[in-house]
């Protein structure tokens, strides 16, 4: 029997998700938003930093490998955070510190997993750098190769979205489905998930420029107040973004089951 598969669900659960289990979520973003920000202002990496009237007002580092492990250390804090809100809404596990301390190994085998996501989802955007940066080459075999080649960029995330649900039976430890069973199961179905998830994703990255502009426009003194308030907001922004696609994962494996 053919699985349905809810357009609707799909890209409203993620938020209902979080709706049903609020109280859980502000405990959580509200602790990690605090920790992100800490760091923000220790590395010299604030918000404030990329406003022109703040620079010489608060604390900045320009120093390329200081940006990389204030990245590593911000992108393991997040999947911490992640991976506690999936443990507690999803698996029902008590959030506590005992919590943090028994689950080590499982928060770095998240981290390499969330680590791989973003890159594997970031080859979009280096295709389209790659398009852009170009010397076109007057022989169209080799000019064919090359977009060939660049055009795997944008198809292979695409291609990718029928198997989230296998990215939520890792996390919990659980069989993965096989190729067969997953064409089996989303046959027919991929536009439906791409469409879902572009509902949700557009969603966010017009969360994300709203929230970025609305915290530039609104500079007030003193700056040091201020510093601390617009990177609080935008550190909470991102915990509820990547909250949101964490939930659609979760939705896939539920849809698919």
């Amino acid at each position: 029997m053919e699985q349905k598969y809810s357009v609707i669900k799909a890209f409203s659960k993620p938020f209902l998700d979080i709706t049903d289990n609020i109280k859980s979520f502000l405990k959580l973003s509200l602790s990690f938003a605090l920790v992100l920000c800490a760091l923000a202002f220790v590395f010299g990496e604030p918000l404030g930093c990329n406003i022109s009237p703040l620079k010489d007002k608060a604390f900045c580092l320009n120093n390329l490998s200081g940006y990389m492990a204030y990245l590593l250390i911000k992108l393991f804090i997040l999947s911490v955070f992640l991976r506690a809100w999936y443990d507690s809404t999803y698996l029902n596990q008590n959030i506590n510190f005992s919590y943090f301390r028994s689950n080590i190994r499982a928060f770095f085998k998240f981290f390499a997993l969330f680590i791989a996501f973003i890159i594997f989802n970031s080859l979009p955007a280096l295709s389209l750098y790659l398009l852009l940066v170009r010397n076109p080459n007057p022989v169209w075999q080799i000019e064919l190769i090359y977009f060939s080649f660049v055009s795997l960029g944008f198809a292979l995330p695409f291609a990718s979205l029928r198997f989230y649900s296998n990215l939520a039976l890792l996390i919990e430890n659980k069989p993965w489905h096989n190729f067969k069973q997953i064409y089996q199961k989303t046959r027919f179905k991929l536009s439906k998930i791409f469409f879902s998830f572009a509902v949700v994703l557009g969603f966010c990255l017009l969360l994300f420029i709203s929230v970025n502009n609305s915290l530039k426009a609104s500079i007030f003194e003193p700056y040091f107040i201020y510093n601390i308030v617009s990177e609080y907001l935008f550190e909470l922004t991102l915990l509820l973004i990547f909250t949101l696609i964490l939930n659609f994962i979760r939705v896939q494996k539920e849809s698919f089951k």
